[in-house]
């Protein structure tokens, strides 16, 4: 079975697009169980068993030929030593590898995990089902099996285009015109995605701050969103936007799962907005306006789901290009242009929020609890600050990962 690559072509190509969670499990586990419930929890997902195909022309797509790319390792190193090497470990996602899980304390009491996964093995939930599904075949439960579903890009005629782009239909039909004559275009294959990986770690390293917010205080924060009719993630926005004392290019991950499905895909879009903190007004003031301005975006549809379609109406060789560009082991006129202008350079979002909210899975699974949750998003291309935030049970942990150059 294959499953084309479309609306999260730009996840190809990126050499900074590893996915983290980590966890604590309470209770007495070992190491035979734990390599067990992972291997049964990876074959009830459809996508864990796909490879990625890369073909000549550009053509990319998940191939399902029940693969089983997926590993559990024990080691006493610590979850930030294993980020910082193996972020730089390009995931073998030909042969059907998408995800990695480190088991880096284990004692009487519980064990700690941390799991790493390719964005194109899902998006930030993804991942949370996925663990839930771990806790589950840990605590002997049954499994159920989820198929992939992937939002497809639609049809990519020039009257849907311009129906869903509006007026900016036109950029990836001008971009397309010229990669299609620009010398330097080429399909890109895995040796040049290992040459990228190698150049941009050679030069970067990811710094990631994890804060625990006491209980008392997530609660101080929700009775003012409460009491201002305001979200949390706007809370937060304006919290960062008065510490960086300029006007900011913020981008947002959104859940596109319309239907509620508990699946394995990328299943994310994004909505952005711009906004400079204004200290003539209260904090209030301005945590009411980033809302209206978040609100404007996500009540509109078309806004809403722009990026999906924009991404996928440019030709999928471009698209890798431009990743190959912020990687440094690329350059063409036409995809240094387009790099540019899509924030791929220099000029990156300033902050980047994926908020997974009250996570909507249990803390407990029989014998097992899982008293630690800890949500590390990745520094994608276009991104800066990146900040990940999501709460299980009385557990509010704030992250904000960032690469800096060596």
């Amino acid at each position: 079975m294959r499953y084309m690559i479309e609306t999260e072509r730009s996840d190809l190509f990126d050499v900074s697009i590893v996915i983290a969670m980590r966890v604590h499990i309470k209770g007495n586990v070992n190491k035979d169980g734990l390599r067990s419930a992972f291997e049964e929890a990876t074959k009830a997902y459809e996508i864990l068993g796909c490879r990625v195909v890369l073909e000549e022309d550009g053509t990319a797509y998940y191939e399902n030929e029940n693969f089983e790319g997926q590993k559990v390792f024990f080691e006493e190193s610590s979850w930030r030593q294993i980020l910082k090497r193996e972020e730089k470990i390009r995931f073998k996602i030909e042969e059907g590898e998408f995800l990695k899980a480190f088991c880096y304390e284990m004692n009487e009491e519980g064990c700690s995990i941390i799991f790493l996964m390719h964005h194109l093995g899902g998006d930030g939930k993804s991942l949370v089902y996925f663990i839930e599904s771990f806790m589950k075949a840990l605590s002997g439960e049954k499994l159920e099996y989820s198929n992939i579903r992937l939002i497809s890009a639609g049809p990519l005629d020039d009257k849907s285009q311009r129906d869903r782009l509006g007026p900016l239909a036109f950029v990836p039909k001008s971009y397309n015109k010229k990669w299609n004559k620009d010398e330097r275009k080429k399909s890109f294959n895995y040796s040049d995605m290992d040459k990228a990986y190698e150049i941009y770690w050679k030069e970067h390293e990811s710094t990631i701050d994890e804060y625990i917010i006491k209980p008392e205080k997530v609660n101080m924060m929700l009775g003012k969103c409460k009491e201002w009719n305001i979200g949390f993630t706007a809370y937060i926005t304006t919290a960062f936007l008065r510490w960086l004392g300029r006007k900011a290019d913020v981008g947002y991950a959104v859940d596109y799962r319309k239907d509620g499905n508990r699946c394995m895909s990328n299943q994310a879009t994004g909505i952005s907005i711009k906004y400079a903190y204004n200290y003539n007004k209260s904090f209030q003031e301005n945590a009411i306006k980033v809302q209206k301005l978040m609100t404007k975006k996500l009540e509109d549809d078309q806004s809403k789901e722009f990026i999906l379609p924009f991404m996928a109406s440019f030709e999928p060789t471009l698209v890798d290009a431009i990743n190959l560009e912020h990687a440094g082991s690329f350059r063409s006129k036409t995809s240094k242009s387009l790099a540019t202008i899509l924030g791929y350079r220099k000029k990156t979002k300033d902050m980047s929020v994926t908020n997974l909210t009250k996570l909507d899975i249990p803390e407990e699974y029989g014998e097992y609890k899982l008293d630690f949750f800890s949500f590390i998003p990745p520094v994608i291309s276009y991104g800066k600050n990146i900040l990940g935030f999501s709460t299980l049970g009385d557990c509010t942990v704030l992250t904000l990962h960032r690469i800096k150059k060596v």
